[in-house]
């Protein structure tokens, strides 16, 4: 693939540099410029996309992947594509994979593994409980924050790719030490299919070793078919009991002895940190023993020896056995192996579950996946997989799909912001502006937001109207305006700062009727009612003292004369 770094996706994702490279994607740096935020980008190489059911598939799944929300789940933030390039937008983790972190310390503590463990069982249970199943757990796919943080990554495109890149040696490579038995027989696969390669990842960080390794991806998923597993604690004799048979368990090769779901594998975790020296084994006192045919013959030999006058007896019940097995046999193919087909029932907007009661009467499991969705209310069915009408096999699962209603969105603290910058981070937040109020306030100044309704951290869906308060600044109180005519300068100003009045312009005019340097004018009349801060302006009387010069100089004329 040509290096995009430099390329804006989206229209906002400017594309920094390629950090990484796995099976199916390149994975860059980029900045979103919406929320000058540093994320990163997968990008699904060009081999896969010239398949256009892969595609299908990869949006569906990583649009469904983009609906988990949880502290150990790398978060999908965005999915798109752009002049033939498909791309996921997801959290950027500061730290290594696990399969870095077993590297660096070979082998890792009980302790610590229980931990680590515990967290990616985390993230798996909120998943499925979501109706999604990851399908591709390894210690590639599970990140570790410099702050000690285990996030799982990739169940988009790990479940987009478990039907296709089977086919694909270099794909394959990556994935195939953690298959799951029924995953390498290609046969029926659920929640307990993650907890198969969990006990891998486990088995790997307890031992610093793959339980299962051979020259050839084939050979390996044999492997995980029919070669018995060795203990994690004859590798490593410091593993305590307890941790031994969590791994033992979860690697169960029949899916009806391992963990039954999540929550009962957490359950152990929880035992194991408490004690880890006590066994774990549950014992089946029911245990079906398996008589096989040469058991019978042993049997029928030692008759025929002890009494040869048995032998009419001993055929005749050998061939009641081969034919009432012939029967077990035709019965069990027919009742087992010989499935009905059958139409997908109409469930598009039934409840969770109307929908399972129907599927259920058609004999057709449910998987649930919740989406957003501004056209339906929340808890109805919008789609299924595959859709009505579809003839599918008993017994098959359908993959239905829940609204969750509108995008709900955190609400932004708006206060102290003015409206321009109020109205900027609405809109980024895909939120609208509601009623607009004025009011006065001692506390916040003039023209910044007091308050919103709304208020901040409260979670609503897209498009909800905020609606704010600005302040008008302290509230003013009406005072009245005094007489400064006749005052001088400095007594004009004292008179108006006793009123909480301002001075303004101050200009100059001669009037010989006052005193030189007082007030002879003000531009509000007294015994007017003003808001306090009102500015008067007033005119300073400045008397014309080359006439009263000329006077004097005329009268000391007129004295010289009459002398």
């Amino acid at each position: 693939m040509i290096n995009i770094s430099g390329k804006i996706l989206g229209r906002r994702y400017v594309v920094l540099e390629k950090i990484g490279e796995g099976g199916m994607a390149l994975v860059y740096k980029a900045r979103c410029q919406l929320l000058n935020r540093l994320v990163a980008i997968k990008i699904l190489k060009p081999e896969f996309t010239s398949d256009e059911e892969f595609i299908k598939k990869f949006k569906r799944e990583s649009l469904s992947a983009a609906s988990l929300s949880h502290p150990n789940i790398v978060s999908i933030y965005d999915v798109g594509e752009e002049d033939g390039i498909y791309y996921i937008v997801m959290e950027l983790i500061q730290g290594q994979t696990l399969k870095e972190y077993i590297k660096e310390k070979g082998k890792i503590d009980y302790r610590e593994t229980l931990k680590i463990i515990n967290q990616v069982a985390l993230a798996l249970e909120h998943a499925h409980k979501n109706g999604i199943v990851h399908r591709d757990i390894k210690s590639h796919n599970i990140l570790i924050t410099d702050d000690k943080i285990v996030k799982v990554a990739d169940f988009g495109i790990a479940r987009a790719s478990s039907s296709s890149t089977i086919t694909s040696a270099d794909t394959i490579l990556g994935s195939v030490h953690y298959l799951s038995p029924e995953q390498a027989r290609g046969g029926y696969t659920d929640h307990r299919t993650d907890i198969y390669s969990l006990g891998v990842v486990m088995y790997e960080m307890l031992t610093g070793k793959l339980p299962y390794d051979a020259e050839s991806p084939i050979s390996i998923a044999i492997k995980h078919i029919q070669e018995e597993l060795v203990n994690p604690s004859e590798i490593e004799n410091s593993i305590p009991a307890a941790v031994n048979d969590i791994v033992l368990k979860a690697m169960e090769k029949n899916m009806a002895k391992r963990y039954q779901n999540i929550k009962e594998m957490l359950n152990d975790i929880a035992k194991a940190i408490d004690n880890p020296n006590a066994s774990l084994v549950y014992k089946d006192e029911d245990e079906t023993k398996i008589i096989g045919i040469k058991d019978i013959n042993n049997a029928l030999n030692e008759n025929k020896r002890k009494n040869k006058n048995k032998k009419f007896i001993i055929a005749a019940l050998t061939i009641f056995i081969l034919s009432l097995s012939a029967g077990v046999l035709i019965y069990s193919y027919n009742k087992f192996f010989v499935v009905k087909d059958v139409k997908v029932p109409s469930i598009i907007g039934l409840n969770e579950d109307e929908a399972r009661k129907v599927l259920e009467s058609k004999k057709l499991n449910m998987e649930v996946a919740n989406r957003v969705s501004d056209k339906k209310p929340a808890g109805e069915v919008i789609r299924t997989y595959p859709a009505e009408n579809t003839t599918v096999k008993q017994n098959s699962t359908v993959r239905v799909v829940i609204s969750t209603g509108p995008k709900e969105v955190k609400v932004p603290d708006l206060t102290n912001l003015d409206l321009i910058a109020a109205e900027s981070l609405i809109k980024r937040n895909a939120l609208k502006i509601g009623v607009i109020e004025r009011k006065n306030s001692d506390e916040v100044s003039k023209d910044l937001i007091i308050s919103q309704s709304p208020e901040k951290g409260t979670m609503v869906q897209e498009g909800t109207e905020i609606s704010i308060i600005i302040s008008d600044g302290p509230e003013l109180k009406l005072v009245t305006v005094p007489s400064l005519l006749g005052k001088s300068l400095d007594e004009a100003k004292n008179e108006l700062k006793k009123y909480n009045l301002s001075l303004g312009t101050i200009s100059y005019s001669v009037d010989n009727n006052y005193a030189d340097g007082v007030v002879i004018d003000q531009d509000v009349a007294p015994n007017v009612q003003v808001r306090e801060k009102t500015i008067i302006n007033i005119t300073i009387n400045k008397v014309d003292t080359s006439l009263e010069n000329q006077n004097e100089a005329d009268t000391q004329n007129s004295n010289n004369t009459q002398q």
